[in-house]
């Protein structure tokens, strides 16, 4: 019994250290730029994000969204040519003395990041999917 925890604990930790890339963006490209903005604005939309209106025509950014009351999550798109760039953010959620959940602060945001079976990283593919393209991977510049 002692062995088979051993190689389940051992096979564990080599599929970790497997993963080859920590991916913190989704590169969406487009063939048609025509409303690419307004797209991805309702893509976000569609995802039940709220949308920061901060009237920058190359960036959409979104107020913190409130999952199963446990975590917040924040994301940006920015739009360059015939390519929209996703990324986002994580947070526990805080509460207060109260008793009633509160947005954490920005320092206690983390990057969200490409793992298997998390379920903030499949969000943000849910939007670039709605956006429509060719979806690639890549890392923080």
């Amino acid at each position: 019994m002692k062995r088979i925890i051993l190689a389940i604990l051992f096979m564990q930790s080599i599929v970790c250290f497997a993963q080859k890339s920590l991916d913190t963006r989704i590169i969406v490209t487009v063939v048609d730029t025509v409303g690419l903005y307004e797209k991805a604005r309702l893509a976000f939309v569609n995802d039940d994000f709220i949308i920061k209106d901060d009237r920058k025509i190359d960036t959409v950014s979104t107020y913190p969204l409130n999952i199963k009351s446990t975590t917040f999550v924040t994301a940006f798109a920015a739009i360059k040519g015939n390519q929209v760039t996703l990324w986002g953010y994580l947070a526990d959620s805080q509460v207060n003395t109260l008793g009633y959940t509160i947005n954490p602060s920005k320092k206690d945001y983390e990057k969200i990041f490409y793992y298997k079976t998390d379920k903030y990283w499949k969000k943000l593919i849910s939007v670039a999917s709605k956006i429509g393209g060719t979806l690639t991977y890549g890392k923080e510049k």
